[in-house]
């Protein structure tokens, strides 16, 4: 979503006891598009950048975007996957001891076909 860039004046700050602060602000009039943008905002989680000048890029630590299926290393999703396949066969060894078996047998694998 394209961010939502407009000028405004800090109107009150307030320290909350539970350390995070209120803070109000009031802006000049904006386009309705802009108006009904924010209000759709209400209530979610959203960022903020205060400056007293036009931010640039440049200015901002702007995380990259991170797909929700990519929060996994591919590593995390096989070993995911394997445990899954461990507890629906019931494998009789623990876990661990046949997570660490099964890839050195996958491992093994791919050194016979460079043969």
């Amino acid at each position: 979503m394209k961010p939502i860039q407009f000028s405004c004046q800090l109107d009150s700050i307030k320290a909350n006891n539970d350390m995070t602060l209120s803070i109000k602000i009031d802006t000049q009039e904006l386009q309705p598009e802009e108006t009904a943008r924010i209000f759709s905002l209400m209530q979610r989680q959203v960022w903020l950048a205060l400056a007293e000048t036009p931010l640039t890029k440049e200015d901002l630590n702007i995380p990259e975007l991170v797909d929700p299926l990519d929060k996994k290393s591919p590593s995390e999703r096989l070993r995911g996957r394997m445990w899954v396949y461990w507890k629906e066969k019931k494998v009789s060894d623990d876990f661990d001891s046949w997570y660490k078996t099964s890839l050195e047998k996958y491992g093994e694998k791919y050194l016979e076909r460079l043969q």
